[in-house]
């Protein structure tokens, strides 16, 4: 259902009475109500008994409160059809998984009769959080939830009923870090408690006896530490840093191993872990640990899809830098990078477990689909440039807007598509006197999207001189172009584990593949 607005006084009336809000100040809500008139993804939307909310699996980031109405919340269950576990009334929420830690929705939602739903960004969320109370009623459901649904995909908590993980949840601590190369344990100290990687990835690091230093793996979401010092040394075996930008969830000591003595299965599944880390550590030699070293530093472990080349395979016919320039007007990847073995990793979008550039973007227009890659919705991009600006690996360019058409029409063409074809796409936020553009630059367009020609001496309302570009897989597009041009078979997309696959230094677990719908 489309969006709206309510007059601020409206909506501040309808607010007000939710626990969320209830004890704001005159100026933490006179700065929320700023928020809400200023940006258009601070919203309200109406939707119709029976009409689908959102999909399980979704990256819709917003923190949702339920205004009026009823709706259903649905899982899936193996060889099952969808079953409905709750309901939400008016006065509830939901979306706190994604506007704190950046989780697809855990759940279909569907509307059980006419429902009112308001949605606050997470890029926004700092305006809810303004206030104490809020903050710490969302922090608190952000905890219960997150040691919910982690420990619900882990083999580890397998036979645990949910009654004693809810009983576990205020036990456990949430950290949060934003930077690389933090210590978290440090090998020699007590074990005083478990960690679960809930998101990003973590570094281990063993000095041996003889002083020399090794990187043995990473872990990411999914995995833990910290069993071996609960089992067997007493104290850390190894040091844990971050590897950037991560999250964890940490569990005492004693709840852990009360976890334990009421289900043995957990410490058998630890102990067959350090079975195996021991293991896998003696076959980490110190080109491998350099290996492990230089991918951090680089962001390749921290990618969700690495476009490589095998260098046993390629070449060098320039094919697929030659695909993408005649598919998007301009080559989304460099034939020239990084390597790591027989592997060449060429400059080109990694989709990130972290996209700096999707938290850079001020209108939302850079998405993730639920098969995990990036792409930009661009009739929500004003040009602005932030998202080439924090890609940390230039993986980003801005494209001319003549040349950007062009490239559209090409593909839209290609397709047969006439909605592929997107000349001016600002039309989403930059409509009236109160457009984006005007409130954030001073101009912007004065009426809705139309067909413009560009030529000599003609005056049009604003178009972006430029729109970024990146690799997005072909959004759109039903074969990527560097792969499918790729004669030997040498370029394609792998999970990073793939690249330390003997070694097992890192665990498959890569969400990103190729959607097969089209362009949104």
């Amino acid at each position: 259902m489309p969006s709206e607005k309510l007059p601020s006084w409206l909506l501040w009336q309808r607010l007000s009475g939710l626990e969320v809000f209830k004890d704001f100040s005159e100026h933490q809500r006179d700065s929320f109500l700023k928020a809400y008139e200023s940006d258009p993804a601070i919203r309200l939307r109406r939707f119709t008994p029976g009409e689908v909310v959102c999909r399980k699996g979704e990256y819709e980031l917003d923190l949702c409160f339920v205004l009026s109405g009823i709706v259903d919340l649905y899982d899936y269950f193996p060889g099952g059809e969808p079953t409905k576990i709750a309901s939400l009334g008016a006065g509830r929420f939901y979306g706190e998984l994604g506007a704190i830690g950046g989780l697809p929705r855990t759940l279909d939602i569907v509307a059980a009769e006419e429902a009112e739903i308001f949605y606050v960004p997470r890029h926004a969320l700092k305006f809810v959080e303004i206030n104490p109370q809020a903050r710490a009623l969302l922090a608190e459901r952000y905890r219960e939830m997150a040691v919910k649904v982690t420990t619900a995909g882990l083999e580890l908590f397998r036979g645990v009923p949910s009654s004693f993980i809810e009983e576990l949840a205020p036990k456990c601590e949430i950290l949060r870090f934003e930077l690389r190369g933090i210590p978290l344990v440090t090998q020699g100290e007590p074990g005083d408690s478990l960690y679960i990687v809930r998101d990003g990835f973590v570094q281990v690091v063993r000095e041996r006896e003889d002083g020399t230093r090794r990187v043995l793996h990473y872990l990411r979401s999914g995995e833990y530490f910290g069993e071996m010092a609960l089992f067997e040394t007493g104290v850390r075996w190894a040091s844990v840093l971050t590897a950037g930008k991560c999250e964890l969830i940490k569990i005492g000591r004693d709840d852990f191993l009360d976890l334990c003595r009421r289900y043995p299965q957990i410490e058998e599944e630890c102990r067959k872990i350090i079975a195996l880390r021991r293991e896998q550590a003696s076959a980490v030699t110190p080109e491998i640990s350099e290996l492990l070293e230089r991918s951090g530093q680089l962001g390749v472990i921290q990618a969700d899809a690495l476009l490589v080349m095998d260098l046993d395979l390629c070449i060098k016919c320039d094919n697929c830098v030659k695909a993408c320039e005649s598919l998007h007007g301009q080559s989304r990847l460099i034939r020239s990078g990084i390597q790591i073995g027989k592997y060449l990793i060429p400059s080109a979008c990694r989709h990130c477990d972290d996209p700096k550039c999707m938290n850079s973007c001020p209108t939302g227009a850079i998405k993730r689909r639920p098969e995990g890659e990036i792409y930009f919705q661009y009739d929500m991009c004003i040009g602005c440039g932030n998202c080439a600006i924090a890609c940390p690996y230039d993986n980003i360019a801005m494209i001319d807007t003549p040349t950007f058409d062009r490239a559209q029409a090409r593909k839209a063409h290609m397709m047969n598509d006439p909605n592929f074809y997107r000349p001016y796409p600002v039309a989403q936020h930059d409509v009236g006197d109160g457009g984006l553009l005007k409130r954030l630059f001073g101009f912007g367009r004065t009426s809705k999207r139309k067909p413009v020609t560009l030529s000599p001496g003609r005056d049009y309302d604003h178009v972006p001189v430029a729109f970024p570009i990146k690799c997005d897989l072909c959004d759109g597009l039903p074969f990527m172009g560097c792969v499918h041009n790729c004669p030997t078979g040498a370029a394609i997309r792998i999970d990073p584990a793939k690249l330390f696959e003997d070694t097992g230094a890192i665990a498959e677990g890569s969400r990103v593949r190729k959607a097969r719908g089209g362009s949104d």
